[in-house]
Parts: C-alpha cells; structure tokens; sequence
C-alpha cells in the first residue's frame, strides 16, 4: 500500500504498534500526538505533524487513537481540528473506546462535512498491535468500510462487522465490560482459593484446562497470581473510563447493569489507593485485600 497515506492521531501504546503494523504493510504515515516526543519518536517510519489539522490535509484515510470521548471531540471539533481540515470523501477511522453517543454524533458530522465516519475500535492489547493481531470492530456506511479493508488486514487478525458506528463502540464497550468483570471474578476467586490454600497459579491453570478456558481468563489471571500489575498494558483508570460507559449506555438504553456498579465502585476504590497507573488487572487487588491477604503495591 505505497501509494496509500494514513493520517494517524494518537501515538500512545496502542496507537504507536498500529502505526508500526501500517508501516509494515508500506502504508504512507502521518503522526501526531499531543505528547510531541511520542509522535517524534516515530519519524523514522512516519512524517511527523504539528497539528491534527496539518496531518490530514489532502489525505484519503484518517485514523484516531485517543483516551476517551473529550480527546475525540477535541481533535475532530477543536481549534485545528480534523473534521474541517479533512478531504472531501475522506474516511475517518475512530478505534478509540468512547460512548455510543459521541459515536452517533462523528457520523452524523462526517455526513453533513461530505466525508465518512467509520467506528473501528479494536481489541487486544499492545503487543496484538504491535504484531498486526487486532481484532476491529468496524461500522459505518458500508462502502465506507470496504474502503478501510486493506487498513484493517494490516493492523488486525480479523474484522467483525456492525450495523452502525455507534453499534461498533457498544460492542467495544461491552467487551470491555466482561473483561472487567472478570478480572473482578478472578480476583474474588483466587482470594477464596488462596484463603483455602490453592496456590493462585495452579488454580489459574485447572480453570483454563477445563471449564473456563479464554484468553483473557488465562492472561490476566497469571497476572494476578504473579500480583504483576506493572507495566500496565492498559492502565485501570482507562478500564474505569470504560465501565463507566458501559454505566452510561445501561442508562440511555435502560439496560440495567448491576455488576458494572459493583465493579465500577471496586475500581473507584482501587484508583484511591493509588493503583490507577497500573494495570486494570490491579482491580484484583481490592478482593484481595478485603480477604485479609497480603496485596503487592
């Protein structure tokens, strides 16, 4: 894909292996981040950009990688936002975690500007994209999203199709969702076993050989038993932001979501003991210390 520009915004853990993975497939790449060091130190691979606005002129397909819904509406709808710097017909790729609402409101301003939005949030962690083994969850206008097909293959394993852009960061909020709920689990669970005497790593691995076996079961679950919830691979604060609009969903759609208030509350109590920064897996932490066990800082 030579001949193929990419401009890519957000260049943080997740955003910097998609940009390499794109590289990779010799995709033209423009880079910004609003931490400049980020995106500078991608310039062996990629042109490095001063704005948002700057880094999509005259470019086919735009891609953003950003925290949360304030981010996105800031570089699409700010002072040198994307949104009125983008060519006509262009394609704007939003894999960022953020609300079904704000997911409505992108494709509903792409339409009116004359360009396209498609909801393309991805699952997997960094090193999934640094390796190209993405999972994207993609919606949009349908001709839209055949257009970002070739994106996709180099930054993905597969892509699971939605109706709407909106449906596309639901389900990513969802999935999100059950992952926290797990991890929730198996620290409940692991506290009771270890009460009991069952080594945490042994437990980790019967339920994996047998009734429970999931990637993110095994994954984190060796994580908790090892209590290693730094480097974080996707920081708890960010998985807090997610249950929280998983909570905010619920209530629009009147869905009620009782374990997402129960895990959202461990969570909030987990970032107060100063565990925000490391890895959501650190959530283990609050079953953990209510058994009375002995919690690594």
């Amino acid at each position: 894909m030579a001949d193929t520009v990419v401009a890519f915004l957000g260049v943080g853990h997740m955003g910097r292996g998609m940009v390499r993975s794109l590289a990779r497939q010799r995709f033209q790449l423009r880079v910004w981040d609003r931490t400049a060091a980020k995106a500078a130190a991608l310039s062996d691979i990629a042109e490095v950009c001063a704005t948002p606005r700057a880094a999509v002129a005259g470019v086919p397909f735009v891609m953003t990688s950003l925290a949360d819904d304030h981010a996105v509406r800031e570089v699409t709808f700010g002072e040198d936002g994307i949104l009125d710097g983008m060519a006509p017909d262009a394609v704007h790729l939003g894999a960022s975690t953020i609300s079904r609402k704000l997911g409505q409101v992108l494709d509903e301003a792409h339409r009116r500007r004359g360009t396209h939005y498609v909801g393309s949030p991805v699952l997997g962690r960094p090193d999934a994209a640094e390796r190209g083994e993405l999972w994207i969850l993609a919606g949009g206008e349908p001709d839209a999203v055949l257009r970002c097909r070739p994106i996709f293959e180099a930054i993905g394993q597969g892509t699971i199709a939605t109706d709407s852009a909106a449906q596309a960061h639901l389900v990513k909020i969802i999935a999100n969702f059950m992952i926290a709920n797990t991890i929730e689990m198996l620290g409940e669970a692991l506290a009771l076993g270890e009460k009991g005497g069952i080594a945490p790593a042994s437990l980790v691995d019967m339920l994996g050989r047998t009734i429970l076996g999931s990637p993110v079961l095994l994954g984190y679950g060796a994580r908790i038993a090892r209590g290693e919830f730094e480097p974080a691979g996707f920081r708890l604060e960010l998985g807090f932001k997610d249950v929280s609009l998983a909570l905010a969903a619920g209530e629009e759609l009147r869905a009620p979501l009782p374990l997402a208030s129960l895990v959202h509350d461990h969570m909030i109590e987990a970032i107060a003991h100063g565990r925000g920064h490391q890895d959501w897996s650190a959530l283990a932490a609050v079953a953990q210390a209510a058994a009375g066990l002995s919690v690594k800082a």
